[in-house]
């Protein structure tokens, strides 16, 4: 090969080795661009929860409730604001034995409040301060939670509040609205009445009376009183309905049966359970009464010590039970019960049998 054609072919290659470095150039990705740095969100970025409304609603109308204790009972409780007057409603207990109950508002301002009325069906109590308290849940004439609604309790279970501090809130949806019928055997107290069932743990020391509320801030009833099986070790999560509770603050019955008419002349009934525990011959105490029944309409309570029926003198639990098993339908007995230190006349008719006698 002679010079020239080496120096074309050195030209060639030098050509051909530029080319390759500039597409080698060329087909490189271009670098990637930084990340950017997270942001922190301002506070107006954050979405609010939506049970806060309801929560911030409630949290205003449920009050702290400080009493008597003894034992294995504790000495507070919880209440819901149902009037701009100072009425409150909470759950019976130990608590309200006290002479001095007090009561702390949600501003942390306290008062001390009077019973004014209980319901042995439903196991609720009516307290009253002297203190305006505008802010109060509107009491319902309807239910307003079905099975599957969301559902919040707001309460100071195992008083973690004080003074101002935020109640306790659960969440959960309610399960079905069904009959709740114990007895004195299996608990220290009787309830009579229908409950809502709510997939929520209400049932802790400080709980009972406090709210259930719906996700719009409806008071949909309120937490009951801490119902315990020794057979399974388990308690039961319920709330005394809205309704009920309404009938309840209105001084009206609290149980509604329905009766079905027949012929009077049949086996009959006053609606009173008597204390068996103590042996039949015992004296014939008034265990309970069953709401809408005609001694609940003729204002026998529980506790009453029967005396007397018809001028015929009631020893003990045997004697009432031979008069309970002779009842008519349609028939008026008077009663002499002593009520404390008291000695009261009742005359009661009684309703027809229908599945439940005096016991």
């Amino acid at each position: 090969m002679n010079s020239r054609s080496r120096l074309s072919a050195i030209v060639w290659l030098a050509c051909l080795c530029a080319a390759g470095l500039l597409f080698a150039q060329t087909t490189q990705p271009a670098p990637e661009a930084p990340s950017p740095e997270p942001r922190t969100p301002e506070p107006d970025d954050v979405q609010p929860n939506i049970f806060d409304r309801a929560v911030d609603f409630a949290q205003r109308r449920v009050v702290k409730i400080y009493g008597a204790a003894i034992g294995r009972e504790h000495g507070y409780a919880t209440g819901v604001l149902v009037s701009g007057e100072g009425h409150i409603v909470t759950s019976q207990g130990i608590y309200l034995a006290s002479s001095r109950i007090r009561i702390v508002l949600p501003d942390g301002s306290q008062h001390f409040a009077e019973v004014v009325r209980r319901d042995d069906p439903t196991q609720l109590a009516l307290l009253k301060i002297e203190a305006e308290t505008p802010d109060y849940f509107e009491l319902a004439a309807e239910p307003n939670a079905e099975p599957g609604d969301w559902v919040l309790g707001v309460s100071n279970a195992f008083k973690v509040a004080e003074g101002t501090e935020q109640l306790s809130v659960n969440m959960g949806i309610v399960s079905m609205r069904a009959q709740l019928d114990t007895k004195k055997r299996a608990q220290d107290f009787d309830i009579e009445s229908e409950i809502l069932l709510v997939d929520a743990i209400t049932a802790n020391p400080g709980a009972p009376g406090g709210a259930l509320v719906t996700i719009d801030g409806q008071l949909a009833g309120v937490v009951g009183k801490v119902l315990e099986s020794q057979a399974t070790n388990t308690r039961l999560n319920y709330a005394i309905p809205i309704d009920i509770v309404a009938r309840f603050v209105a001084d009206e019955p609290t149980v509604v049966e329905e009766r079905v008419e027949v012929a009077n002349g049949g086996p009959g009934t006053l609606g009173i359970r008597i204390f068996k525990l103590s042996g039949r011959r015992a004296p014939a105490y008034v265990d309970s009464v069953r709401g809408g029944s005609p001694a609940a309409a003729a204002g026998l309570r529980k506790d009453d010590l029967v005396l007397t029926i018809d001028d015929e003198w009631v020893k003990n639990v045997r004697d009432y039970e031979k008069f309970a098993e002779a009842v008519v339908a349609g028939k008026s007995y008077k009663l002499t019960v002593k009520r404390g230190a008291e000695v009261l006349q009742f005359t009661v008719t009684a309703a027809p049998v229908e599945g439940a006698a005096d016991e």
